[in-house]
């Protein structure tokens, strides 16, 4: 009886630790699949029980939102939930309110565009469809109507252009990308608003 309490102990705590790592795992992020709010989204932003600060309004092209009390506040590449936790405590840091509730709605999604140049079917802006950050290299692609027959499809270049102005070149072997997928979730590049994405002509 004595050896099999100290086997069910042994059991339960092999079992209690397990669970205990587990939960000390980090959980998978998701904030890469949430819309994040870019320059020129209109939102409106209203505060529970004070009508008189709501407004609606552009975020800046700074990536800001002017807020009654506050002025200027950054929101740009935070995700609605976000932005509404920053506008709340700035509320309470303030001390203009003790629990404030905010809620921001998308109104209407600010367009945004990636242009391919070279060797596809029909050079030209694609449009990130509304809501999206950005597109997949290859869904860009097929929207230009596809590489044409003389494609150097595995040295495919994007130019991006950051904050201040910098600018970086990346390399993407597209052709890898489509033989991964479905196999390999890390094969993907994602083209974001304003990229050039180049493919030049193969050497025969």
């Amino acid at each position: 009886m004595r050896h099999l309490l100290i086997s069910l102990f042994a059991l339960l705590f092999l079992f209690a630790a397990e669970l205990m790592a587990t939960d000390a795992m980090p959980a998978p992020s998701l904030d890469a699949a949430k819309y994040l709010l870019s320059p020129f989204d209109r939102v409106s932003i209203s505060v529970y029980g004070e009508p008189e600060l709501q407004s609606e309004q552009r975020v800046s092209d700074e990536g800001t939102l002017s807020i009654p009390l506050l002025g200027e506040i950054a929101v740009g590449n935070l995700s609605v939930s976000k932005a509404q936790k920053v506008i709340e405590t700035a509320f309470i840091e303030e001390r203009y309110l003790v629990r404030p509730v905010v809620t921001i709605n998308i109104v209407e999604f600010a367009p945004k565009v990636v242009t391919v140049v070279g060797e596809v079917a029909r050079p030209g802006s694609i449009e990130i469809p509304p809501g999206r950050n950005g597109l997949a290299i290859q869904v860009a692609i097929a929207e230009a109507g596809g590489f044409t027959g003389a494609a150097q499809k595995g040295q495919v270049s994007v130019e991006r252009k950051g904050a201040d102005g910098s600018k970086t070149t990346f390399e993407v072997d597209v052709n890898a990308i489509f033989k991964a997928e479905g196999k390999n979730a890390e094969e993907v590049f994602v083209v974001l608003p304003d990229d050039i994405i180049f493919i030049p002509r193969r050497l025969f």
